[in-house]
C-alpha cells in the first residue's frame, strides 16, 4: 500500500471513529445535543434560604384553595386603587437554576392574581413562600391598566394544557406525566433600557416570578419551556 493510499485510509477511519463518537448514527445530530438539556431533580428543586429569625404570614395549608383564603386577607399594596379586587385563585412560581441565598430568588413565590367586577385582570400580588419556616412573605404587586395586553386576559396567561400543545404542536414531542408542568421563572439579565443586559432582546418571558412560564418535560428527555410568547424553547436557548 503506498503512503499516499495509508494516509487516507487512516483519515477515513479517524472520521468515521468522530462520527461515531458524536452520534450520527441513523440520521444527522450533533456532539452533546442533549447535554445539560433536562434539569433533573436537583435543578427543579427550589433552594430556598433559610434566614435566621423567620418573619411573615404563617402557612398551615398551602393547598391553593388554603393559600387564596390566606392571601386574600392581606392588604393588596396596590398603590392607586380604588375599589376592592376580587382575588383568584394563586398559583406557584419556581426559581430554576437560582442559589443565591437570598429568598427572593431562591424562593418559590405565591401569586394572587386580582380582577375587578367584569373579569379584567388588574394586578397580581407577589409574595415569597419561604417553605422551610412554613411562612409567606409580601414581595411586590403590580397593577394592570386598561389598554395593557394582560388586562383582558385572564392569568395564568397560557394553560398547562395550551403549554403541553404548543410543545406537541412545534417540536412534536409529548409530555411527561411526572415530573409534572411547573411554573419557573429564570436568573435572566435583561438590564435597563439605559444599560442593557445580555438577554436584553430575550422576549419568552420569566424574567420575574410574577412573570412565569411553563417548564414541561419531555418524553425525548429534553426539558422544553413555553414562552408567554407561546414559542417553545430548549435550556439552550435560555440567554443565561
Amino acid at each position: 500500500m503506498s503512503r499516499r493510499a495509508f494516509l487516507k485510509k487512516k483519515w477515513v477511519l479517524a472520521m468515521l471513529a468522530l462520527l461515531a463518537m458524536v452520534g450520527i448514527i441513523g440520521g444527522i445530530s450533533f456532539y452533546n445535543w442533549h447535554k445539560n438539556e433536562s434539569l433533573g431533580v436537583d435543578g427543579r428543586k427550589d433552594y430556598c434560604a433559610a434566614s435566621a429569625g423567620a418573619y411573615g404570614i404563617p402557612v398551615s395549608d398551602d393547598s391553593p384553595q388554603a393559600m387564596q383564603a390566606l392571601l386574600s386577607a392581606q392588604p393588596y399594596f396596590v398603590a392607586g386603587m380604588t375599589s376592592s379586587p376580587i382575588p383568584g385563585t394563586p398559583t406557584l412560581s419556581h426559581p430554576i437554576r437560582i442559589h443565591t441565598g437570598q429568598d427572593f430568588n431562591d424562593c418559590p413565590h405565591w401569586l394572587l392574581p386580582l380582577y375587578d367586577g367584569d373579569g379584567h385582570l388588574v394586578a397580581i400580588a407577589d409574595y415569597v413562600y419561604d417553605y422551610p419556616h412554613k411562612v409567606v412573605r409580601f414581595a411586590e404587586s403590580g397593577q394592570i391598566f386598561p389598554g395593557e395586553p394582560r388586562y383582558s386576559n385572564p392569568f395564568l396567561y397560557i394553560s398547562a394544557e395550551q403549554a403541553i400543545e404548543l410543545l406537541k404542536q412545534q417540536r412534536g414531542v409529548g409530555t411527561k406525566a411526572n415530573p409534572a408542568p411547573e411554573l419557573v421563572f429564570l436568573p435572566i439579565d435583561i438590564g435597563l433600557p439605559e444599560q442593557p443586559g445580555p438577554a436584553w432582546n430575550w422576549r419568552g418571558g420569566g424574567v420575574v416570578p410574577s412573570d412565569p412560564i411553563w417548564l414541561l418535560a419531555g418524553t425525548d428527555g429534553r426539558d422544553y419551556l413555553v414562552g408567554t410568547d407561546k414559542r417553545v424553547y430548549t435550556l439552550h436557548d435560555i440567554p443565561w
